[in-house]
């Protein structure tokens, strides 16, 4: 929702200014889907709001959902003609979390990624972005399903830190208390490695989490695994990393997919273990280990023993490491599966 243009129009449509603060409440706190159920308003001026300022900026074709409801995927549409998918995952009883998409398609094209088979269309708009945690939280309504969304990750299609002016403000709408109202603490960013965002990031959302998608801490290795580490090496994101440990104080998470043969080995770990050593206090520094989930890339799966074994020689190193629940795996949800292929949709 776009709350400026929203206003604009309950303004050309000659209604008083209290009339916003009842859509406000309508849209961000009771997630309704459709303005016929804000019955405060005229209804002349409910079928004129829906014309000049949709609820959403997208429409849901289709939501695909794991037989344990624990995972939900959503192909959505945007205005263009253009799609886009995010996911809602709920990792224990009583937590939703949302991995949300910024681009259509991805530039980086990080070689073990479905979203990098794409190529990129296009970055999304604030609204666009933002929009995906209203979607899910009236579908959450609709759908009867208990708890409230207050986890968000900028985890899904494209890079964050491509578009980092629409990240931005989307950023503000979700911290905005007023309209989604997400604490700073629950929302994470994730970013491939573009070096001079990461420092600009640490000024603009000092409390908003920081993840990076490493992958492999040998510029050999990592170049040919994530084709953006060649403008961006592991000693140009240390001084990165290292700028925004110095501003923020705040623990930074690395993402790391273990591909069987390639970046899982002891040495693979040695060297993770002496990068992550130059960069700050250990217990501001977590890794998340990620079992490969296949995708039409060339490369061999790992399981969870691969991810234990691995795991274990980052914890005798002295830092943190957890493997992390790969939800969403059996509807292509999981991390690195959301794409927008030809036979997909």
């Amino acid at each position: 929702m776009d709350a400026v243009r929203t206003q604009a129009a309950l303004l050309e449509l000659g209604q008083p200014g209290y009339r916003w603060e009842q859509v406000r409440r309508a849209v961000y706190e009771q997630a309704v889907s459709s303005y016929d159920e804000i019955s405060v308003l005229p209804a002349d001026a409910r079928r004129a709001l829906a014309e000049r300022a949709p609820l959403l900026s997208l429409t849901e074709r289709r939501v695909d959902s794991s037989p344990d409801g624990r995972a939900r995927k959503a192909l959505l549409d945007l205005r263009d003609g253009r799609t886009v998918e995010t996911v809602l995952l709920r990792p224990s009883p009583t937590r939703w979390t949302t991995c949300i998409s910024s681009q259509v398609g991805c530039a980086v094209a990080c070689t073990f990624c479905a979203t990098g088979l794409m190529g990129l269309a296009r970055s999304l708009t604030p609204e666009e972005i933002a929009d995906q945690v209203l979607f899910w939280r009236q579908y959450m309504k609709k759908n009867g399903l208990e708890g409230r969304l207050d986890n968000v990750v900028y985890m899904g299609m494209g890079e964050p830190f491509a578009c980092y002016d629409e990240t931005a403000e989307s950023l503000r709408a979700l911290l905005d208390q007023k309209r989604l109202g997400i604490g700073a603490r629950h929302i994470s960013v994730s970013t491939s490695g573009i070096a001079p965002k990461i420092v600009q990031f640490g000024r603009d959302f000092a409390q908003v989490n920081l993840a990076l998608s490493l992958h492999a801490a040998d510029d050999a290795l990592r170049t040919r695994l994530v084709p953006m580490n060649k403008a961006y090496p592991l000693a140009k994101l240390a001084e990165a990393l290292k700028d925004y440990l110095a501003q923020t104080n705040r623990k930074i998470f690395f993402e790391y997919v273990l591909l069987k043969g390639e970046n899982d080995r002891a040495e693979d770990a040695e060297a993770l273990a002496r990068w992550l050593s130059g960069l700050g206090p250990s217990a501001l520094l977590h890794v998340n280990l990620i079992v490969f989930n296949q995708t039409d890339t060339p490369h061999a799966p790992t399981d969870e023993s691969d991810a234990r074994r691995f795991q274990a020689w980052i914890l005798a190193a002295g830092f943190k490491a957890t493997v992390r629940r790969n939800l969403g795996r059996d509807i292509d949800g999981a991390c690195g599966q959301l794409a927008v292929l030809e036979g997909k949709k």
